[in-house]
C-alpha cells in the first residue's frame, strides 16, 4: 500500500496511507504555506486595483534603477591595477537581482551603507545580507574586503530582520 509521509526538519508531521489523493493534496497545500522561503507582505500579480499594482512596481522599479545608478557613482571609478566584481543583489520586493560593480577592496559595508542612503526602507529597517542558500553573513564580516569575504560575483539576499 502506498505511503505519504510528510517530514520537516526529520520530524514526521503527518502519514496518509493509501492513494488519497484529496488528502494528499490538502497536506501538500497545508504544509507549502508553512514553507515558504522567503516572509514578508509580497506582491501579487493577480491584484484586482491595478492601479494600486502599477504604482507599486513602478516605485520598486525606480530603486532597483536608483540603487544601480548610486553604486556607479559610489564605486565606479576604476583604479589602475584594481580588481573589479559584479555582486548582484536580490532585494525585497524586486524580481531582478541589482547589479553593483566595485572594487574586490570594497567591504559588505560599504554596500550596506550604499543601500542605507539610496533606499528609504533600509535607512528604518534592519536587514542582512545572505548567501544562497541560507548563509547569514554576520555583521563583523562585513569589514571585511569582498576579496577576503570571497565574495567575488556573488548573489547575496537581503533580508529584512
Amino acid at each position: 500500500m502506498p505511503t505519504f509521509i510528510f517530514f520537516r526538519r526529520s520530524k514526521e508531521l503527518e502519514r496518509i496511507r493509501g492513494a488519497n489523493i484529496d488528502d494528499i493534496e490538502k497536506a501538500l497545500a497545508k504544509y507549502y504555506k508553512e514553507t515558504l522561503s522567503f516572509g514578508g507582505e509580497g506582491h501579487s500579480m493577480l491584484e484586482s486595483n491595478t492601479t494600486t499594482a502599477n504604482v507599486s512596481s513602478s516605485t520598486i522599479e525606480s530603486d532597483h534603477n536608483r540603487l544601480e545608478q548610486a553604486a556607479k557613482e559610489r564605486f565606479g571609478d576604476i583604479i589602475e591595477g584594481q580588481t573589479m566584481t559584479t555582486i548582484r543583489l536580490r532585494l525585497p520586493d524586486i524580481a531582478n537581482p541589482v547589479n553593483i560593480r566595485l572594487s574586490t577592496d570594497r567591504t559588505l559595508n560599504d554596500v550596506r551603507h550604499l543601500l542605507c542612503d539610496t533606499i528609504t526602507l533600509f535607512e528604518t529597517t534592519p536587514f542582512q545580507f545572505m548567501e544562497p542558500p541560507a548563509m547569514k553573513i554576520k555583521l563583523e564580516d562585513e569589514n571585511k574586503t569582498i576579496s577576503e569575504a570571497k565574495l567575488t560575483n556573488a548573489v547575496l539576499t537581503i533580508k529584512k530582520i
